[in-house]
């Protein structure tokens, strides 16, 4: 059985809008995490190559089909995961990831549900901070469009939900202006970004390996204390290139 040919154990879709001038905006935190990913994945496999997404214009999705290295109990095992950005703007998010999982065969509730995983900005949780959701109602998916798409496109709440917070803006901006802005150097914002990318990314590997949802809401996205030891992040330009255009 060729790599291909395998089941897909995770598909992990960040979301966010599409086009150059969106790119490292806070409301692309979840396509920013994408990158990263793929890059960090890269660099476990010993390669220093920038990671190859595939343009798939009938999903609407710029797809990374890899693999994700984990161990239990001193057991190794390879997952096939697919790494997914929509091609769409996020309020129609919905339309590409209904493409994608019906593509690959996921389209019962029960395997959504232990299949899918969705990371996304967060403006109620704070910078640095990680929440984890699933399941709720669409008005406890706190006005994000992205993810109400992708709930009424799947006609279920139930699958994870990774969110990565950004927290509010100041007084005197609007919320649309402060989530299509730029993430900053202020109030070491990109720092705080910077750690809640390796705290997510540490999150889905051990809810990889445990199954285990609350253990790792509790481990990741319960903690109120500021980060210490954060990484000074210069961008949130994680290189990645894209066959297909």
């Amino acid at each position: 059985m060729t790599a291909n040919q395998r089941p897909v154990n995770y598909i992990i879709v960040g979301l966010g809008n599409i086009g150059s001038e969106y790119e490292e905006t806070r409301h692309n935190a979840g396509s920013i995490f994408i990158n990263y990913l793929s890059n960090a994945l890269e660099l476990a496999k010993g390669s220093s190559k920038a990671p190859v997404f595939q343009r798939m214009p009938h999903l609407s999705a710029d797809i990374l089909d890899t693999r994700l290295e984990v161990t239990s109990n001193s057991v190794s095992n390879s997952l096939r995961v697919l790494l997914v950005k929509p091609l769409t703007m996020m309020n129609d998010a919905g339309t590409a990831v209904h493409k994608v999982l019906f593509n690959y065969g996921i389209t019962d509730p029960v395997t959504i549900k232990q299949k899918l995983l969705v990371v996304a900005d967060d403006l109620n949780t704070l910078p640095g901070a990680l929440s984890i959701q699933t399941g709720g109602t669409l008005r406890s998916l706190a006005g994000h469009k992205g993810v109400e798409s992708i709930c009424q496109q799947l006609n279920t709440t139930n699958f994870v939900r990774f969110r990565l917070g950004i927290g509010r803006p100041a007084a005197g901006m609007s919320i649309p202006n402060w989530v299509l802005s730029k993430f900053t150097t202020e109030k070491n914002e990109m720092n705080l970004f910077g750690y809640v990318l390796e705290q997510t990314a540490a999150a889905l590997q051990e809810f990889a390996v445990s199954n285990d949802l609350q253990k790792v809401k509790k481990k990741y996205a319960s903690s109120k204390k500021m980060p210490k030891n954060m990484t000074d992040m210069i961008s949130l330009d994680f290189p990645v290139q894209t066959n297909g255009y």
